[in-house]
């Protein structure tokens, strides 16, 4: 019993060292996105790669892992065509992109 504990103690350390490593090597993004109205939200692209996240109060923040990618910032309320925004993340780079004006 105190076998099979300790083995899966030393899995979840090893799982848990794993995943530690990937957060450390990828960079971050970060910005404001304006109007903040009806949670505009942000999709990165990379190849078959994405990620999407909901702005909180027009804030947004990803982690990405290093390479070219592509944002889009779209709120589906608004007429105005999506912006998009080509970037290179960096290891342990942290971008700010500042304030993102969506036309309305």
């Amino acid at each position: 019993m105190q076998r099979g504990v300790l083995e899966l103690c030393l899995i979840i350390a090893v799982v848990i060292g794993i995943h530690a490593e990937r957060m450390l090597h990828n960079g971050s993004v970060e910005g404001r996105i304006f109007p903040a109205v009806a949670s505009p939200s942000v999709i990165a692209v990379r190849g078959n790669d994405s990620v999407k996240v909901i702005s909180n109060n027009g804030h947004f923040g990803m982690e990405l892992q290093p390479g070219d990618w592509k944002l889009i910032f779209a709120i589906k309320e608004l007429n105005g065509l999506p912006i998009e925004k080509n970037i290179q993340v960096m290891e342990g780079q942290r971008i700010n992109l500042g304030e993102i004006r969506l036309n309305q």
